[in-house]
């Protein structure tokens, strides 16, 4: 597989969309800016360069992640619709899948999605014979998660199609370039109390 080809699937692609510079210059060039000049300056002596006032929208690291994430959102639902399933059903499934067996409770706060929208995203998905809640024999208070076969169905086809769109965003990136990326975004992530494989919108419970 040639490296600009990946396997990675969306959890990596829910809330990361842009890239970290870090190249440090040994001197300003003549043709900056005042502003490019102390980020150059702050790059050399190995102190994050921060945007100046005078900065285009395009060298603002949180509105590229902004429209980025916009349009990756956008592209993901309709990569979807096919499937008539929604990105934040496809995460549930795709969490289920390694876990089953796992209570309600546990799958929920492994994906930091409030008890209350979780019971409604579980009522959905097991009203349409994608999701079953057993008895948990260990705790008769407990409903233990499983998918069905529709369900495995249904998230192998969607696997598919997220790693189709996963490569055609990674399309000009080396598989050394994806991955610092990655790593990259995680960083801002951390700065904004994302944890990795985490959505964003289900700490705020706008989704």
């Amino acid at each position: 597989m040639e490296g600009k080809q990946h396997s990675s699937t969306l959890s990596d692609i829910d809330s990361r969309t842009a890239a970290n510079s870090s190249v440090a210059h040994a001197a300003p060039s003549a043709f900056t800016t005042p502003d490019a000049q102390t980020a150059d300056a702050q790059t050399a002596v190995g102190r994050p360069a921060v945007a100046g006032a005078g900065a285009t929208p395009a060298q603002s690291v949180g509105f590229t992640l902004s429209s980025l994430g916009h349009a990756v959102a956008r592209r993901f639902k309709s990569t979807l619709d096919p499937l008539h399933l929604e990105p934040r059903e496809f995460a549930l499934l795709r969490a289920v899948a390694p876990a089953e067996g796992s209570s309600q409770q546990a799958i929920g706060e492994r994906l930091q999605i409030p008890a209350s929208r979780m019971v409604a995203f579980v009522d959905a998905l097991e009203a349409r014979g994608l999701l079953e809640r057993r008895p948990n024999p260990d705790d008769r208070r407990a409903r233990a998660l499983y998918l069905t076969d529709d369900g495995r169905k249904l998230l192998a086809g969607a696997f598919t199609l997220a790693s189709e769109l996963e490569r055609h965003l990674c399309a000009q990136l080396s598989e050394a370039e994806r991955i610092q990326l990655l790593e990259a975004l995680q960083r801002v992530g951390a700065q904004l109390g994302v944890p990795p494989g985490t959505h964003a919108s289900h700490l705020d419970g706008t989704h």
